[in-house]
């Protein structure tokens, strides 16, 4: 019986006669010939030991047997035809929608890049994007508030998970026009507290990154600079000459190809900080979402190449 149940012809062919209630009419349907038919229905019959067709009358009938066969195939080729037309959807992915929260700086430097590749592809799907620090973003994830998540790796989360998409490295950037870039050399770590740094507020991930690398050079207090809660406003303050401000790469890379920013080199300077798509492990992904995060996966390798 197993090798039977293991073969789907026989079980196709034997549908197909219980619904037509006809041998001939399933061979046309099937592309066979009637013998080949009969031959595939006497040996499910033989295999299942049982007789499936009354075959007395002068239209053939199920037998009780044949009734309980035919109730478990119509489930079996209705599911089949669920799967074919669950993957035409998603191979065309006419419409369909999307829900993702986003940390700041891979909602802002990262995710729209992504979004225009999708978009040239499915055209017809929407988006619903929300920003949020970290935390939030898995939150938003955990409650199916959104379908996917990116930002950092968060802590003593269960039942998510967290693909790493990017490592990204930290770069300490000024003015082009700025006194730390006319140098021609590499900073000091001393040389670098003493400069006038942009930093974040306490707590922000970039901040939370420079405080250890200070602390491991032995340095603990900056000698000046600002203070803003603002990732956008710290790079556009260094971008001003106002000062030198640390930021993952990401952020800074287009404005230094456009001259807006320089690296500035550190001595020791070796930061990074890694960026995740974050989702359920119970979660029931759309075609749509599941598209969605097949892309980011697919570049989360030659991201760095396009920009």
């Amino acid at each position: 019986i197993k090798t039977i149940m293991m073969d789907l012809d026989p079980l196709k062919t034997f549908h197909h006669v219980a619904q037509l209630k006809s041998f001939t009419k399933a061979a046309q349907k099937l592309y066979l010939t009637q013998p080949a038919v009969s031959q595939q229905i006497q040996r499910l019959e033989h295999s299942l030991r049982v007789s499936l067709f009354d075959r007395s009358k002068k239209q053939i009938e199920l037998t009780p047997q044949g009734e309980i066969l035919f109730s478990y195939t119509r489930k079996l080729f209705h599911l089949f035809d669920d799967i074919e037309v669950a993957f035409e959807d998603f191979n065309n992915l006419e419409s369909g929608h999307i829900s993702i929260g986003a940390s700041s700086l891979i909602g802002t430097y990262y995710l729209p890049d992504m979004l225009e590749i999708f978009h040239d592809q499915y055209p017809n799907v929407t988006f619903n994007v929300r920003i949020g620090n970290s935390e939030k973003v898995a939150k938003w994830v955990m409650e199916h508030d959104v379908d996917l998540g990116l930002s950092a790796r968060i802590m003593g989360k269960k039942d998510i998970i967290q693909y790493q998409l990017l490592n990204e490295p930290y770069r300490a950037v000024a003015s082009p026009h700025s006194r730390w870039a006319k140098l021609g050399r590499a900073l000091t770590a001393q040389e670098f507290s003493e400069a006038s740094i942009v930093t974040r507020e306490k707590g922000a991930r970039s901040q939370n990154k420079l405080d250890e690398w200070l602390d491991e050079q032995g340095l603990s207090a900056y000698k000046g600079g600002f203070t803003v809660d603002s990732m956008q406003l710290a790079k556009n303050m260094a971008i001003s000459g106002l000062g030198v401000v640390t930021l993952p790469e990401l952020a800074t890379i287009k404005d230094v190809k456009n001259g807006l920013l320089v690296n500035i080199d550190v001595e020791n300077f070796h930061v990074n900080t890694g960026y995740y798509l974050i989702y359920r492990t119970d979660s029931n992904l759309s075609p749509a979402s599941l598209k969605f995060l097949m892309l980011l996966k697919e570049h989360r390798r030659d991201f760095m190449a396009i920009l």
